[in-house]
């Protein structure tokens, strides 16, 4: 199953800390050093050439431009052929188009990759004429839930159409169906031929959901793992035997565990809860895991920008210095003390944890800044 849709603020919470932490999973190189090399070619697709299907366009471009296969070098020559090429097809249709190719970043290809998304490619769009989405007809959807997606495809309706964001509708669709308990839910997403309108083109999207069953929870248990190793915690379950399945059952105990396992040292933990589908009886049995991953010691503290007395008073705040056991959350007793202080109240900070999984060892950098001048602070 797909994460169900969570608490707004917990998730939120939870994923800007470890966002926090995904960001320095590794020493950093050296600096003017990089490791990273961009690839000499990169797959292609497209995000709104309407008239066809991207099988159809690959089929028709590889009979216009000789030895073309899947994939193109990420430079002018190459790409300008396939918008020429491109801009030839849209021609015989009597379209007078504009296209951009567009390149991944360094981020999309080294960055972790959500499954359902598609692969880091180059991007072939029209940009003008404009290619909008008109109206978005939904099937399959179980009654209950109806309301809830009439408000979010009306939402569609005069944007833009990629088929790129096509992926994230559907996974979007699926988390909501989840969360009302359909775990096993299906969706497709397809388009209408182009028609014309004054500002350019128009689509119809079609989005049919194939929900299956309503589940019901047919077994709940967690293991607190290596802190909380035989820890009954049953009492803070959300749920219990027989309710329906949907939100994750767990949210509110995954986040306290995470917090609890952070201020610990173990700023790696994993903490995960895949149900169990039993499909003949539409029962889900969740078991929680938590995989702590190392220890972590602080190795060092930088603070920038502060005089000594400044200083001073933070690395009280902070209550942690080389050599303990380092503290996930401890940054942020900062934020909330600095306000009731008044040789930093008109400060604010960013913070740069750099870990080293093999040694157990965490950098921090502190970099503070007058609340004043935040517009012209880069966040690290």
């Amino acid at each position: 199953m797909r994460s169900s849709v969570r608490s707004r603020l917990l998730r939120l919470c939870a994923f800007v800390l470890l966002a926090a932490w995904n960001a320095s999973c590794q020493t950093p190189p050296a600096p003017g050093a990089s490791s990273f090399q961009y690839p000499k070619v990169l797959p292609y697709r497209f995000s709104n050439f309407v008239w066809w299907s991207d099988d159809d366009l690959r089929v028709l471009l590889k009979k216009r431009i000789a030895g073309l296969s899947d994939e193109i070098a990420p430079n002018r020559v190459a790409e300008g052929r396939l918008r020429d090429a491109l801009k030839a097809l849209l021609n015989e249709r009597g379209v007078v188009a504009e296209i951009q190719s567009t390149e991944p970043s360094e981020f999309q290809l080294t960055g972790q990759r959500t499954p359902e998304a598609p692969p880091p490619s180059i991007v072939f769009s029209i940009l003008y004429p404009r290619i909008l989405i008109d109206h978005v007809v939904a099937a399959g959807f179980p009654e209950e839930t109806k309301s809830t997606f009439e408000e979010k495809f009306k939402q569609f309706e005069n944007r833009p159409f990629s088929s790129g964001s096509d992926w994230m509708i559907k996974m979007d669709c699926q988390d909501a169906l989840s969360a009302a308990g359909y775990l096993d839910s299906k969706v497709e997403i397809t388009h209408s031929p182009p028609s014309r309108s004054p500002d350019g083109y128009l689509v119809n999207l079609s989005i049919v959901a194939t929900a299956g069953p309503k589940y019901h929870i047919g077994a709940l248990s967690a293991d607190g793992g290596l802190l909380l190793n035989a820890k009954d915690l049953s009492q803070f379950f959300e749920k219990k035997v027989g309710d329906f399945a949907g939100a994750n059952p767990f949210s509110r105990l995954t986040v306290s565990l995470r917090m609890f396992y952070w201020r610990a040292g173990y700023a790696d933990v994993q903490i995960g809860a895949v149900p169990v589908l039993d499909r003949e009886r539409a029962l889900a049995s969740y078991h929680l895991t938590v995989t702590p991953g190392p220890l972590y010691h602080l190795r060092s503290l930088t603070i920038h920008k502060l005089d000594d007395a400044q200083e001073s008073k933070v690395r009280d705040f902070l209550a942690m210095k080389p050599g303990d056991i380092y503290d996930g959350s401890a940054v942020d007793r900062i934020y909330h003390k600095l306000p009731s202080e008044p040789s930093l109240s008109a400060y604010s900070f960013t913070f740069s944890p750099s870990k080293d999984a093999r040694a157990g060892q965490v950098d921090l950098s502190l970099d503070f800044f007058k609340k004043s001048d935040e517009s012209s602070v880069t966040v690290k």
